[in-house]
């Protein structure tokens, strides 16, 4: 008889590690539940909420409440709502205008002897709606109730209206409305057209009386300083420098008239009051240009067209580039370009001193 010996796989898991192993695949079956859970979570989709809604559902059909009765539940209600009789309804028409509601008497009717079967009764033959605008007020802390019978309304006219700045006898007798008449307002009331504006004041050339041979000299003399002071600075510092000569002719301090202001000390040399007039130098005209503008800046201002606000009344005016020794008694108005100008603080600000008209030269821009 052949014998053989049976030898156990030695690879064979043992009990203990089958254990093991099943725990251990449990274990992950449940990890990755879990994971499977949190992602759907996270991604906003409810699986055990719409789980339990499939349980829900389930045990209706079972108990026969599903989706199918609706329906018969849906029509019962409707025909529940429909057979309660609706609610008394009523129009009341309210009388406009000023009314005067007369006092009601009141009677006090003793509770104890009428029965609401006997009120009842003797309100058959009414309807329904009067009865409802006619009952009585009901008092439910007191053993009494009040019969309120309603007074005739009866109305009376509305007292005359009184409007401001209209006389009251003008207006109509039915007061309560709008007159069809047309009501004429008084004077003091009447719109107005506005006042008619004045005439302008004089120019400088109306001021100083300039014509003919007169009115051409002074025009030349100021356009020798304007053109002479200024011709490289902006149109707005030539302007000035023209306003300048004007002021001084008009301050009293000075010459009255302009070539005289313009040529005051022409034969101290340095000494005079405009630089170009006592420097030596060549007064030839090169700048057909700026003479040019010169001239029509002269002319505009002899004829009050032009006239500086920020300059106002300065007498004075220097190149920023000096330093005279009466600048400390002076006060700084304004700067264009390379000038400074000023008026003297003794002087005051020359509000006694003519100013004349503005013209488009004076808005700012």
């Amino acid at each position: 008889m052949l014998k053989r010996s049976i030898d156990l796989d030695s690879y064979e898991l043992t009990i203990e590690q089958k254990f093991s192993r099943g725990a251990k695949r449990v274990c992950v079956l449940f990890a990755v539940s879990a994971l499977t859970l949190s992602a759907l979570d996270l991604a906003n989709i409810r699986s055990a909420e719409s789980a339990a809604e499939f349980i829900h559902d389930s045990r209706l059909r079972l108990t026969g409440l599903n989706i199918a009765n609706l329906p018969d539940r849906i029509r019962s209600g409707i025909d529940r709502i429909s057979s309660e009789p609706p609610a008394p309804s009523a129009t009341v028409a309210i009388p406009r205008g000023d009314i005067v509601t007369a006092s009601r008497p009141f009677s006090i009717v003793d509770k104890s002897k009428t029965s609401p079967v006997d009120a009842l009764a003797a309100l058959r033959h009414e309807d329904a709606i009067e009865v409802a605008m006619a009952s009585p007020l009901s008092m439910t802390q007191s053993d009494t109730r009040i019969a309120v019978e309603p007074a005739p309304v009866t109305a009376q006219p509305s007292p005359p209206q009184k409007l401001a700045s209209i006389d009251p006898t003008a207006l109509p007798d039915n007061a309560g409305t709008l007159p069809a008449a047309n009501i004429s307002l008084p004077s003091t009331i009447a719109l107005l057209p506005p006042p008619a504006p004045g005439l302008p004041p004089p120019s400088p050339a109306q001021r100083l009386h300039l014509e003919g041979k007169e009115r051409a000299k002074a025009e030349r003399c100021l356009a020798n300083a304007i053109y002479f002071e200024a011709r490289g600075e902006p149109v707005r510092g030539q302007m000035a420098v023209a306003q300048v000569v004007i002021n001084r002719v008009f301050s009293g301090f000075y010459p009255s008239d302009i070539c005289g202001v313009v040529y005051q000390n022409a034969g101290r040399h340095l000494a005079c009051q405009f630089t170009f007039a006592c420097d030596g130098r060549s007064k030839s005209i090169n700048e057909r240009g700026a003479w040019g503008r010169a001239n029509r800046i002269a002319k505009q201002t002899l004829d009050g067209e032009i006239y500086v606000p920020e300059v106002a009344k300065s007498t004075h005016y220097h190149a920023v580039y000096v330093h005279p020794n009466w600048v400390g008694e002076m006060k700084k108005l304004v700067r264009y370009g390379i000038h400074n100008f000023y008026r003297p603080i003794a002087w005051g600000a020359g509000a006694e001193h003519p100013t004349w008209g503005i013209g488009p030269w004076n808005k700012k821009k």
